[in-house]
Order: C-alpha cells, then structure tokens, then sequence
C-alpha cells in the first residue's frame, strides 16, 4: 500500500511540476545589447551573406532534470537522500548560416545548426540523456516598403535523439510574423513512439497555438518602454497511463487543453552611452479544461548591462516570482489534507550573472552564472524535495568565420 501511495504522489508532483515548468522556463530575460550594438540594414544590392559558427561549452548543474522543476524519482519519494542530480554537459556545435537576395524586396535566410550533447556525473545515472540535436531554419522576407517592418514567413524543423530512445522528438514551428509588432506560430510536436501509456506530459506529443504582440515607445529622450502580450492553445495527445488520468482527473481519450495567457511590461533607462538599466514585470495565467492545471505566477525582475566595448559587456539580472496554484491542496505534516486546506504556493528568488567578451572578430568568450532557489508551503516531510537550490554555471568559447 505505501508503495502504491508513493508512486501516486510521485506522479501527482510530476504531473504539478509539469504545469509550472514552462513558467519558470519562459522568462527568458530578452535585455538590451541588442539597443546597444544594433545590426547594420542590409542594403538593397548587397549580395548573399554566409557564415560558419563554432561553438563550444561545459556547463555544471548541480539539479539536472531535463524539463522538470524537480524530479520526485530523485527525491526522498523515492527513497534517494540527495534529490539533486549534478553533472557536467557538454555541448559542441556549429551554425551554418545564409542571407540570400533574391529581388530588392525579398530576401532568403537558411540556416543550419547541429550540436551533440554529453552528460556526465551522478554515478553514471545521465549516460542515457547523451544527445544529438539539429535545427533547420528557413525565413522569407518580404519588405516592399523601406519605412514599414518586413512580413517574415518562417520554417523550422528541430530533431533531438538521445542515447534512451524514449526520448526521440520532432519539432516543427511554422511562423508568420511583421516586424516585432504581430507575431504568429503553430508549433507541432511528436514523440517516435506514440504507443506508450506515457507517466508525464513531457513525453507526449502536444500541438499549439500562439500569437504575440509587441508595443515600443519613448517615454523621455532617454527611457524606452515596452509592451508584450501572448496567447496561447495548446491541445495534449491521449497516451497517458491510467495512474495520470486519475491524478489529474481526465478522462481515458480526453485531451488536455490549455488556454495560456501571457504578458509583459519593461522599462528600459539608458543611463549613459554604455551603461543600461531595465525593470520588469511578466505575468503568466494557465487556464486548462482540467482545474488541475490552472494556474498563475508573476514576475518582477530589474536588470543593468555594462558596455565596455564591441561584444565586451557585463550583464546582472535579479528576479522574484511567484506562483498560486488553484486546486491543488497541500498536505500537513502527516501527510493527509487538513480540514482547511490551502492551496500550494511556490516562491522563486534567482539571480543571474552573464560576462561576453570578444577577443577579435573571430573569437568570443561568454561565462554565464544562474542560481534559483526555489520555496513551497508544502508541510509534508516528504516533500522538502520542493525546497531546492539550483546552480547553472557554463563557458561558451564561439568562433566566427
């Protein structure tokens, strides 16, 4: 009996995780080098452009759980005294690009980037998550008149094998978008094995929806400010095993599907020629046809970025986020629910550190440094796993040719 508890609970956090992994994912801080260091406009007449790329890091993490915020077949669930997967990956890899003319007014982008994947460390327990991964891209541009943004249709095709073939995918985005003002994407993807009574919806194959639209304006000669907001549909497949539906409360053949609310507000000071600062606040609302995974965080964040010359700057990032789960009751100490039961919160506080700097026109070093840590009012001993420390620290050695 306490076994078949512990594999319910197990899956009941996996499937909790799930929901919110994206949230922590999707804040992608999106600062300001850009601002600063902006790409020249192509002219007219120029002709094709191609270029070859390297790259390489190592990256230590000491909390691997490819997707999961946490992975409860790590945990004290699981009878495992350290929840905490550490390893080093490394990463090889090359971008294979070309901008093509092809009239005044269109122009063509392909590009091609493969890269292989090895993990090590946890006794031998990530051998299996060795990978190769390859990205095809294909962009039309289509800018009739010079003052109004391009119409960009775009192409891309993601294929990720590992060395446990559980996890063999294929992604496929078709976009359409004008400038950075209306954005458009289908994204669409599948697993090699669609069979399997799957444990998770990370292994499923899922199809969705987004569009996204973007504000820039000046507030005073030296403050830019900036609006975003998505929405998303994404729809489920159906090959979950039993244990899953009943957690989640879906029905045998019904899919899951989500309604995905998503915004943005920046602010960004340009303090002096080189030195940029910027404030945030990101919201984030999950509304699902199963109450299991609604959902709601925010995020507030402030940034700086230091220039100290072309592709030498210094970039800080500090956040907190919260997450409010809705119906999802925590357990006491005693593992069952009170007569008053809350619902779970989660409390994020992370800070980022990033350094590029570029040797010459063909030689860049990036060191990126990432700490989350991470704080539930879950009671239960059990799932202290929750409370949990995560350190990313990578070296990115890029050639350009």
């Amino acid at each position: 009996m306490r076994r078949v508890t512990v594999s319910l609970v197990i899956c009941l956090f996996i499937c909790i995780q799930l929901g919110v992994s994206s949230v922590y994912a999707q804040f992608q801080p999106e600062f300001g080098q850009n601002l600063l260091e902006r790409k020249p406009e192509t002219s007219e007449t120029e002709s094709a452009e191609l270029a070859l790329n390297a790259h390489f890091s190592n990256t230590f993490n000491n909390h691997i759980e490819l997707g999961l915020s946490v992975d409860p077949y790590t945990s004290s669930l699981a009878g495992e005294e350290d929840p905490q997967l550490a390893g080093l990956i490394n990463r090889f890899g090359v971008d294979l690009s070309g901008d093509l003319p092809v009239t005044d007014e269109l122009r063509l982008k392909l590009q091609y980037v493969p890269q292989v994947e090895n993990y090590t460390g946890a006794d031998g327990k990530l051998n299996e998550f060795d990978a190769f991964n390859d990205v095809f891209l294909t962009e039309l541009s289509f800018q009739p008149v010079s003052s109004l943004p391009p119409l960009v249709a775009s192409h891309r095709l993601q294929r990720f094998v590992r060395t446990s073939n559980i996890y063999n995918n294929t992604e496929r985005q078709l976009g359409l978008r004008f400038g950075r003002v209306l954005e458009y994407n289908l994204r669409l993807h599948r697993f090699d094995d669609e069979n399997t009574r799957r444990e998770d919806f990370l292994l499923i194959g899922s199809t969705s929806h987004k569009m996204t639209s973007r504000v820039e304006f000046g507030l005073f000669k030296q403050v830019l400010g900036k609006l975003e907001y998505g929405i998303e549909h994404g729809s489920y497949q159906t090959n979950l095993n039993n244990l899953i539906l009943g957690v989640t409360g879906l029905d045998d053949n019904e899919r899951r599907k989500d309604w995905r609310h998503i915004g943005s507000a920046k602010l960004i000071q340009v303090a002096t020629e080189g030195l940029m600062f910027q404030e945030e606040i990101n919201l984030f609302l999950n509304r699902s046809n199963v109450d299991f995974f609604n959902f709601v965080s925010t995020e507030v964040a402030a940034s700086s970025f230091y220039r100290f010359d072309t592709g030498r700057w210094l970039r800080l990032r500090l956040s907190r986020l919260w997450v409010q789960f809705e119906g999802r009751q925590i357990l006491d100490e005693t593992g069952n629910i009170p007569e008053n039961p809350l619902n779970r919160r989660d409390t994020q506080i992370g800070a980022n550190v990033q350094v590029n700097w570029q040797f010459n026109p063909y030689f860049t070093l990036n060191a990126d440094y990432q700490m989350t840590r991470n704080r539930t009012n879950e009671e239960d001993p059990l799932l202290d796993f929750l409370n949990y420390t995560h350190t990313i620290a990578t070296l990115t050695l890029k050639g350009q040719y």
